[in-house]
């Protein structure tokens, strides 16, 4: 073979290996291109209804008003709500990383494994991402619009927000109270019984002169009472409750708040008897330390002897 045949032999395998070379890093150029998968901008304001569908499962957040939120029919955090218009706009850096429907269901993005996620304007089209399963090795997760086959990492939060429960949504503040209309509180703690007493500026604990710091930082920690959680019907069902504190908080014109406490081995659940707040007939959770929060015995409002 002479030398002329060697050289174009050569020459070819270069050729084949920098063909081979090209192909492998446009296969690969999936995972590091930027994407351009642009939202508008959105807030509270603009939208009136969120909804988070995952198979059979949805979740409704309606707004009821500029400042009040609904989820699946109970009242809904606007802490919660609000972070979602935070995640949405804090201008997370995307990442075309497939461009093929074989890809949608590994990284969750199929029509049964995703999360659609669907913010309706009014007179407006309404905003639609699919969005999958978290990113392994970073805080991120999958996206893409329905009908298009590019799917997007991005950074940040929204996996995790829209992945909540609809209780994860539901607000949880059972009542808030102005300090200043607290005149009187009767506390049942088992046998610790008391009743506290306000005439002018003075405090009295069955009677007795209370501590004024002690009573200050209770009522500062009643103007605002807020569960855990809520207690499922198959939860109540299954635990054996025993009725052990009441709460009655009283205004110049009767009463502001009544709470009735249900001690189980995890905690308390939580009955609102009367009074401001509450949801029906919804049964709450709090804990040990919250219910101590709101029921301290006695001796802990009375001057140290």
């Amino acid at each position: 073979m002479s030398a002329k045949h060697l050289r174009l032999i050569a020459l070819g395998l270069v050729v084949l290996l920098l063909l081979w070379g090209g192909s492998e890093l446009l296969s690969r150029g999936s995972d590091s291109v930027t994407g351009s998968l642009a939202l508008p901008v959105l807030s509270d304001k603009d939208v009136d209804t969120i909804s988070v569908v995952k198979g059979t499962d949805s979740i409704v957040i309606a707004k009821q008003s500029p400042t009040a939120w609904s989820v699946n029919g109970h009242p809904a955090a606007l802490a919660a709500v609000g972070e979602l218009f935070q995640v949405l706009a804090d201008g997370a850096r995307l990442e075309l990383v497939a461009q093929a429907p074989s890809s949608f269901a590994r990284l969750g993005v199929d029509s049964t494994t995703g999360r659609w996620l669907r913010l309706a304007r009014a007179g407006k089209p309404p905003v639609e991402l699919i969005v999958g399963t978290g990113a392994t090795g970073f805080q991120g997760a999958y996206l893409r619009r329905p009908g298009d086959a590019h799917v997007y990492l991005r950074r940040g939060r929204l996996g995790f927000v829209v992945d909540r429960t609809v209780d994860g949504w539901r607000d949880k503040r059972i009542a808030t109270l102005a300090r200043d209309s607290i005149v009187a509180l009767d506390v049942v703690r088992g046998k610790d019984r008391y009743a506290v007493r306000r005439a002018g500026a003075r405090w009295t604990m069955n009677g007795q002169a209370t501590d004024s710091a002690a009573l200050g930082r209770y009522l500062d920690r009643l103007t605002t009472i807020a569960a855990s959680g809520f207690a499922t019907p198959v939860a109540l069902d299954s635990v054996k409750a025993r009725a052990v504190r009441r709460l009655t908080v009283r205004g110049a014109h009767g009463v502001l708040l009544t709470l009735a406490f249900d001690s189980t081995s995890s905690g308390f659940l939580v009955r609102h008897v009367a009074g401001a707040g509450g949801e029906g007939a919804t049964m709450y959770l709090m804990t040990f330390w919250d219910v101590d929060g709101l029921t301290p015995a006695s001796r802990s409002l009375l001057h140290a002897k």
